[in-house]
């Protein structure tokens, strides 16, 4: 007998916040080159398969190997669904359309990023370790240690835009 297909649910549901973590900043790994289309505007979104938590405003951008580093921070305006961002660029039609995709999953979440700062001090890999704050993952995200955010709120910022 055929199985039955489970129907598919399109519903956004945020993801949710561990214990002893902020509800308002994010932790995400990018290369270095990654980076630098969000700071020359080549890149305007982070599209994401589950939304972030609602009050999530702040993205601590982790550059993997070989900087091993939160060097930036990205300020993100409110999550858009499928068919909510604006017709320029390649991702946003692919983006409405529903057919953007990691892999098997398809991208249900956006967030525009409004601005990008750059750190003055860096938070290395191993600090992070050290303090046994919450660790950058491959290709996710991950919601910052409370004690994590509160450090990288006091450092001094450069604006990039």
């Amino acid at each position: 007998m055929p199985r039955a297909k489970k129907p598919t649910v399109d519903k956004l549901v945020a993801t949710e916040v561990p214990t002893g973590r902020t509800d308002s900043a994010i932790i995400i790994t990018l290369s270095k080159e990654e980076l630098q289309k969000y700071i020359d505007r080549e890149k305007t979104y982070f599209f994401r398969i589950n939304p972030w938590n609602q009050n999530v405003t702040k993205v601590w951008l982790y550059i993997k190997d070989p900087i091993k580093c939160i060097t930036h921070v990205a300020v993100v305006g409110p999550l858009k669904a499928r068919g909510d961002l604006g017709p320029l660029g390649r991702s946003n039609a692919a983006f409405n359309s529903g057919i953007l995709n990691n892999g098997r999953h398809k991208f249900k979440a956006a967030y525009e990023v409004t601005s990008i700062l750059k750190l003055a001090r860096e938070m290395e890999f191993m600090h992070i370790i050290e303090n046994r704050y919450s660790k950058p993952t491959a290709n996710g995200n991950v919601y910052a240690d409370k004690m994590m955010s509160d450090e990288l709120e006091e450092v001094p910022l450069q604006i990039i835009f």
